[in-house]
């Protein structure tokens, strides 16, 4: 799924002209702007609170420390952390996770994917999710910030149900390494 094919069905949901999107300067207007920084908020939400990215690499530890920055995708939450083949005693912190020695580790943990600037990048997400779905909360999410709070919140619990529909086959899988 593309940005635009998103966009296209949010603006459904807020009740405006999808044909703004095909407008020469199109991503100078201020409503699509913002509907592209919402759609980053559902995204965010989706792969924070349903379905969670996992990611696994190896980082060098620096002082026994092994900073956030090195790794390749910001870590939002940190499953485990190994060497040699075995879990080692590890505590998140701001800024980087705490080890008791240097070395290479091998970390699992989960992260948030990249927003979407341009009509035609992908949205990439952990598991398939319908568009309408996404379209939904990215409708929630403008409708809250432009202050239609009425609709933000039906358009929230459309988005809500949606993903506990969807979110349901994955969450009793183990991904184990």
């Amino acid at each position: 799924m593309t940005l635009k094919e998103v966009l296209s069905a949010a603006l459904t949901y807020v009740g405006m002209d999808a044909d703004i999107l095909d407008e020469e300067n199109a991503l100078q207007d201020e409503d699509v702007k913002l509907l592209i920084k919402c759609t980053g908020f559902a995204i965010d939400e989706i792969s924070s609170e349903y379905l969670p990215i996992a990611c696994f690499e190896e980082v060098e530890s620096d002082g026994k420390k092994l900073r956030y920055s090195d790794f390749s995708n910001m870590p939002l939450r940190v499953k485990k952390v190994g060497r040699d083949g075995k879990s080692v005693p590890f505590r998140a912190r701001p800024g980087y996770i705490e080890v008791k020695e240097d070395g290479v580790f091998g970390v699992e943990y989960t992260c948030l994917p990249a927003h979407p600037s341009a009509f035609t990048d992908a949205i990439v997400l952990a598991y398939p999710v319908p568009v309408k779905t996404v379209a939904l909360g990215v409708a929630s999410q403008y409708c809250l910030i432009t202050g239609r709070y009425e609709q933000s919140t039906v358009l929230s619990g459309m988005f809500t149900e949606d993903m506990r529909t969807n979110a349901r086959p994955y969450r009793s899988f183990d991904w184990k390494r």
